[in-house]
């Protein structure tokens, strides 16, 4: 776990004084325990550790490799774990997530965690071609077990897998992995009481096994000191008041070794912290018993089993190409207008980025991931549908920042100084400076909007709900794009701040919003009515990536009970928005940090994506986009006097 920034600042400014400049040691011992997803989530993680014993010590983390199931049927094993644990007590499955093992705990040295990861993808494309389209589960409950168990067929492709990972990874960094070699499962409960059996027994049967599901590969780390020690959440602050006591933060975890809570007496324990690795005395009542996993980091996940669609299985055959910088996708673009399937079709050995695949979808096949379907009743209605769009080209990224000094003069006033420039501008009550974080569209990007709004109706969608990032771009993309569907004046623009982009971009400044009065002043289209379902003052400028994910997972759901009948929803936001609102729709995990913001590079301006319902199997999915996508070349600044030489 990876603390924010102010839980970061409160523990540096109470322990004491940084003893030593950290090592290499010391840094890449960082960077291994947050995943490599974050230069700065290593340097906090660093400076909070500046008191850790183990710091600059050679002492491995302890990686595992796990396959574990998210979307319906990921939803069912959550909900058995938490609801058994409520009703029967804690037993030992309680421990750890949902999840089958592939190999048992193996240590790797800090400065091969990369290329250990290289060797998992390895393994992973080794397999492609014979993933499977489901894991077949089957219930076995006996007196003191009640697992899950994987079938012949699925289990020795998962064999395979592992066995290859387990060869890459002794050739490419010396680790020593060893396959699972009992038969692969996933354990419900175990360590658990006699009289609780019948319940937990039943409980498990109402688990539905034929639940759509993707399955995911995942690499854990943990630290060593977690192997041999029960884990508390902190739940109270708890401040030292003599030397040898240790101080609580809520949500910080406390190791505590199994001698020390079986032999302590005055609910007192020795533990050692997880955000910070100092030890001391602390209060029992202040924390309470937690999973081991909760402390864990995952360094990849990667699809491992293809999924489920009316048009069939997706195919895993081609990986997402993406540039290496961690900048946010605007300040990568710079006039390159790649299409979205252009983006797709790089080639995959000029890049390092893992565990991405394009979605191809093949038409006329059943669900291969439901057993004995049959093909759906047909509909008069059609399928609900979610369109996530990128906003057009920004003026400052086109013209570069310096187009307010070149645009306004002394007083104020806007000129077009090109043609490509927009004709009109707001008026803000901080003048021109307010443009510089919350930039309009060009008129070229005015025009990718009119394209893309005439090709949703071309494509028969029906819209009956637009939301927008209160970013001016974001509106008066929206706002343009109903220009081009010609769309009715009832259809109006519902502005969410909700929909804003991953405000670690923001670098710790909010942008100065123009108010839906002053949007609608201006002549755009916005709903005036709207409530918002995120209040701005409710935005966190040190919002963690998986923080962007949880917000985005609450607005999904929140538009989804909002509009439950048919009809389509177009949401503008920006580019972080495709992944950020489609994957938790579909039921997928946060994507790591690193790889999140390689994705993000990669979407041009309008770039869209589509997500689907199927009623019949209780799921969102991925599809391609119903309209095509917008290609057209960049078109650089002309200077007429090169023709005076």
């Amino acid at each position: 776990m990876v603390m924010d920034a102010e839980k970061s600042h409160l523990i540096r400014g109470r322990h004491k004084p940084i003893r030593k400049k950290s090592s290499s040691t010391a840094g890449e011992k960082a960077l291994a325990s947050t995943g490599h997803q974050d230069i700065q989530l290593a340097s906090d993680w660093l400076l909070n550790h500046m008191e850790d014993p183990l710091l600059d010590k050679d002492i491995a983390r302890e990686y595992v490799l796990y396959a574990c199931a998210v979307g319906s049927l990921g939803e069912d094993m959550d909900n058995y774990w938490n609801s058994t644990l409520a009703k029967c007590g804690r037993n030992g499955a309680h421990s750890l997530l949902p999840h089958i093992t592939l190999c048992s705990f193996f240590t790797c040295p800090d400065s091969k965690v990369e290329v250990l990861c290289q060797a998992v993808q390895k393994a992973s494309e080794l397999n492609a071609s014979n993933l499977p389209d489901k894991i077949d589960l089957e219930l076995f409950s006996s007196q003191n077990f009640i697992g899950l168990f994987v079938q012949d067929k699925q289990s020795s492709i998962l064999r395979k897998l592992t066995n290859e990972f387990a060869e890459a990874a002794e050739k490419m960094t010396g680790c020593k992995v060893e396959p699972h070699r009992k038969e692969l499962h996933v354990t419900l409960a175990y360590q658990f009481a006699a009289n609780a059996f019948t319940q937990l027994d039943k409980m498990a049967k109402q688990i539905d096994l034929k639940a759509a599901a993707r399955w995911e590969l995942r690499l854990y780390s943990r630290d060593p000191r977690a192997a041999k020690s029960e884990v508390a959440r902190v739940l109270y602050p708890h401040n030292p008041r003599v030397d040898d006591e240790l101080e609580l933060i809520v949500e910080d975890f406390i190791y505590v070794t199994n001698t020390d809570v079986t032999m302590n007496s005055d609910g007192w324990y020795q533990g050692t912290s997880h955000m910070t690795g100092c030890t001391g005395m602390f209060p029992g009542n202040y924390t309470e018993k937690a999973p081991e996993s909760d402390t864990w980091t995952v360094h990849r996940i990667i699809p491992l089993t293809k999924t489920v669609s009316s048009h069939g299985p997706i195919q895993l055959d081609n990986k997402v190409a993406s540039p290496v910088k961690m900048a946010g996708a605007d300040e990568q673009q710079s006039g390159k207008y790649n299409s979205l399937a252009g983006a797709l079709e790089h080639n995959p050995s000029n890049h390092s980025y893992e565990n991405l695949f394009r979605l191809k979808k093949e038409a006329g096949i059943l669900p291969a991931m439901v057993p004995n379907s049959k093909p759906p009743a047909a509909s008069s209605s059609k399928p609900r549908r979610i369109v996530i769009i990128r906003h057009a080209e920004r003026v400052d990224v086109t013209f570069g920042e310096q187009w307010l000094q070149y645009s306004f003069d002394n007083k104020g006033v806007y000129h077009r100084r090109n043609l490509n420039m927009p004709k009109k501008v707001p008026n803000r009550p901080g003048g021109k400076k307010d443009f510089k974080k919350d930039s309009p569209i060009t008129e070229m990007g005015r025009y990718q909007c009119q394209l893309t709004g005439e090709g949703i109706v071309e494509a028969g969608l029906n819209i009956t709900q637009v939301y927008s990032s209160p970013a001016l771009r974001c509106v008066q993309t929206a706002d343009a794009i109903l220009a081009g569907m010609k769309a009715p004046d009832s259809l109006k623009i519902q502005v969410e701040p909700c929909v804003f982009e991953w405000l670690a971009w923001c670098k710790g400044i909010f942008p100065k919003w123009l108010s839906v009065a002053e949007l609608a002043a201006f002549g755009l289209k916005v709903d005036q009515s709207y409530v918002e379902f995120l209040k701005t003052s409710r935005l966190d400028l040190k919002e963690s990536s998986d923080a962007y994910f949880k917000r985005c997972n609450l607005l999904g759901k929140h538009i989804l009970e909002k509009n439950p009948d048919d009809g389509d929803v177009l949401i503008v936001g920006h580019a972080s928005s495709l992944d950020g609102l489609s994957r938790p729709l579909q039921g997928l995990s946060s994507r790591p940090t690193k790889e999140f913001c390689k994705l993000v590079q990669s979407v041009p301006y309008c770039g869209s994506v589509a997500v689907q319902e199927y009623k019949e199997f209780g799921i969102w999915d991925l599809i391609a986009p119903p309209f095509p996508t917008l290609t057209h070349s960049p078109n650089s600044r002309f200077d007429w006097r090169s023709m005076q030489t």
